[in-house]
């Protein structure tokens, strides 16, 4: 990578460390640097554009944050095999919309697609009886043709007759809720927790067995509360960030606990008169 003390306009609105970062993330996306391929050092940087090393410094550490780059300890900072999707878990939305939102080509692949009977735990998610039938698929879920989860979804097959016959592999599922069956997603209840994957998996999301993974269990609901989606799905974690915002009021926070949300399967909190006191 070529770099010159003209390439940095001192004048200019733009903030120098924005200016480096533009530079930096030209190269990678015009394939000057490629990925795993060590980027300039902090050092290397500076005497390269005659800009202070903490500049630079705030340049890397930008790039690390939207994922065009990341450290190895002892090593230096090297080129991500792509930018992480960032999942906002304040907002619904479904994969497709989230990444056309962040700029990503998104496109998915059928791994497996079925009728198959309601397990004990469908069947409580959903309230129906066991072996109710379940329309069941699999998808691969690709951003600019890379593999970044793998989803496995649940529907009530009498609440969505004909939907196995559709494309699924193409397109938002939630779109296809909205215009063939007037269902509407209102708000869901999403478990996140840390796993490894499994051979089969590692294999479709292109990562060696036992890497981390984001498992993430969601449980999808329409007006009423009615559940209408049960998903099962595996993030790629070098692909993945999540993004929460907190605000903290003035004093204790309190609430009833009747307002608790409780996911199918949880035990609610035993009710009680005094107010529930919630730690900030």
């Amino acid at each position: 990578m070529r770099l010159n003390p003209s390439d940095i306009a001192k004048q200019s609105a733009v903030p120098l460390y924005l200016q480096i970062r533009n530079l930096l993330l030209q190269a990678v996306k015009q394939g000057e640097l490629q990925p795993h391929q060590q980027a300039p050092s902090e050092r290397e940087m500076s005497e390269l554009t005659g800009v202070s090393r903490m500049t630079v410094r705030q340049a890397l550490q930008t790039l690390i944050a939207e994922g065009w780059l990341y450290t190895v300890p002892g090593k230096g900072t090297f080129v991500a095999d792509g930018p992480k999707i960032v999942q906002n878990l304040q907002r619904l939305s479904g994969l497709t919309q989230l990444l056309q939102s962040q700029g990503f080509i998104p496109s998915s692949r059928v791994i497996k697609l079925a009728v198959i009977p309601a397990g004990a735990r469908e069947a409580e998610v959903f309230g129906v009886l066991p072996g109710t039938p379940l329309i069941s698929f699999t998808r691969l879920r690709l951003a600019n043709g890379a593999p970044v989860a793998l989803e496995s979804t649940h529907l009530v097959q009498a609440r969505f007759p004909g939907l196995e016959e559709l494309d699924l592999g193409s397109g938002s599922l939630y779109e296809i809720l909205q215009r063939v069956y007037g269902v509407y997603p209102r708000r869901a209840i999403q478990m996140i927790e840390a796993d490894k994957a499994d051979e089969m998996t590692a294999g479709l999301l292109d990562i060696a067995p036992h890497e981390p993974v984001l498992a993430m269990e969601r449980i999808t609901y329409a007006k009423e509360n009615q559940p209408v989606e049960y998903v099962l799905s595996w993030y790629r974690a070098d692909r993945s960030r999540l993004r929460v915002e907190l605000t903290a009021g003035e004093g204790p926070r309190t609430s009833s606990v009747a307002d608790v949300l409780v996911a199918p399967g949880e035990k609610a909190p035993p009710k009680s008169d005094e107010p529930v006191i919630v730690p900030l």
